[in-house]
């Protein structure tokens, strides 16, 4: 099972925690104070953390910043466990890079089940993740939520996620991950026949452990549109072989012959602004996949706030829709300048609300 460092100064609730971890089949690591947690963190190099709020010569909350800075350590599961809880205390600890805080308060089954929600899947465990991001309207994030949450979901799985930018040309999943690719989807479509030797030569690596399929950034005026036929045969291959593909889809997957390709998805994701526009657009792209045979259960929400102020209440989008919302991403001003920066927000500025909250949707896109 799981290596989970827990790092709390009371010795009871080290006790407890030992007891309740080590017959739940985990490994605990134990440590009293914050400076010891972050050596053994570096050392163990835990799947988890447990940590407590008030504890002498380094609070909780500082635990968790220097840990969040550990290069190995982004990624990683934290959970903030105090007596303390208060809304302010939540958010300050979710603020610090916490995936979750809990009440001291919460029974042994309720704590492990949350554990078992954020520990990253048994590698051995078949997954089969095709998920896919997209909105009717431009402008809404659609892209930068795609790559970040695919370095999360390497992160968190220690896996190699396919990312494939399927818009034919002038994508931007490569310039959002700082690449400068030579091979792109329109040039993989152009082969007689697909095959998963033929994809992986065409995959462009980075450092987090994508592999993109990279969108054309050159036009030309003789290049052809993927066929539906052939993202249908590209999205099986990838099913096949690998644990999680993510597909940053264009408006037009919605035109007509699409069936077969949008019904192999496991979760598409409809990422929309909280303004009118973009909630009227989200109306119809949720009748088109509805039509397109997909599943509503299988249509997530994603609110992206992209803008400081103004923005729809969150009750009247869901009333509008009728549907629940997975996941709201908090404003992001630094997210131009990641933009402009070639670097990921996940990368940029992983302790961020931002990147908090990415990396809670990806927990939920694992599960």
């Amino acid at each position: 099972m799981a290596k989970i460092l827990v790092v709390d100064d009371d010795q009871n609730i080290l006790k407890l925690l030992k007891f309740s971890l080590s017959r739940a089949g985990h490994t605990p690591i134990l440590c009293i104070d914050g400076e010891k947690g972050l050596v053994e963190a570096q050392a163990q190099k835990p799947d988890l953390v447990i940590a407590d709020v008030m504890m002498p010569k380094m609070h909780g909350y500082q635990f968790c910043k220097k840990f969040r800075s550990l290069p190995e350590s982004k990624n990683t599961p934290v959970i903030m466990f105090s007596a303390r809880f208060q809304s302010i205390d939540r958010q300050t600890a979710l603020d610090a890079g916490a995936s979750d805080y809990l009440p001291k308060v919460i029974s042994n089954d309720e704590l492990l089940k949350r554990i078992d929600e954020l520990l990253p899947q048994d590698s051995g465990e078949e997954v089969n993740g095709l998920l896919g991001f997209m909105s009717l309207r431009g402008g809404t994030g659609v892209s930068t939520l795609a790559a970040n949450v695919s370095i999360a979901l390497a992160g968190a799985l220690k896996i190699q996620p396919v990312l494939v930018d399927l818009k034919p040309v002038g994508g931007h999943l490569a310039l959002i991950l700082g690449l400068r690719p030579t091979n792109n989807v329109s040039k993989l479509f152009a082969e007689e026949k697909l095959s998963i030797e033929q994809v992986k030569d065409y995959f462009v690596p980075h450092n987090s452990g994508i592999q993109l399929l990279a969108s054309a950034n050159r036009y030309n005026k003789n290049m052809l549109p993927p066929s539906t036929p052939q993202t249908a045969v590209l999205a099986q291959l990838l099913q096949d072989e690998f644990p999680f593909s993510i597909f940053d889809l264009p408006p037009t997957i919605l035109d007509h012959g699409s069936d077969e390709l949008l019904k192999k998805f496991t979760k598409i994701l409809l990422v929309l602004s909280p303004d009118m526009p973009s909630l009227q657009s989200t109306v119809l792209a949720v009748q088109g996949l509805v039509q397109h045979g997909v599943t509503r259960k299988n249509i997530l929400l994603v609110v992206n706030q992209v803008m400081p102020y103004g923005a729809l209440p969150l009750e009247d989008i869901q009333k509008a829709l009728r549907m629940p919302i997975t996941a709201t991403i908090p404003f992001e001003p630094d997210m131009t300048k990641t933009l402009n920066n070639r670097t990921p927000l996940l990368f940029s500025s992983p302790r961020s609300k931002t990147s908090s909250a990415i990396a809670r949707l990806a927990n939920t896109l694992r599960g």
